[in-house]
């Protein structure tokens, strides 16, 4: 069986401009997009969870090379 690659990123319209919403990405091509980074991540997590490979998680970084989201941290 051929590996699957799996990225949660920022969501980018046709002509660039970055949305609020999550993009699941297989192979390079769009496969879901959702409101929330959480709902990315169950999708993601599905599609791998009889594979091996956890899904990627990606920022978007700005031009001062900082991200742009930060993960929740667990309390």
């Amino acid at each position: 069986m051929e590996e699957v690659k799996v990225e949660v990123t920022r969501y980018l319209k046709a002509d660039g401009y970055v949305t609020r919403h999550w993009a699941v990405m297989v192979d390079g091509e769009l496969l879901a997009v959702t409101l929330y980074r959480k709902g990315a991540e169950a999708v993601a997590a599905a599609l791998t969870a009889s594979r091996a490979a956890p899904p990627v998680r990606t920022f978007d970084t700005g031009a001062d090379g900082a991200t742009s989201c930060q993960p929740k941290c667990s309390s």
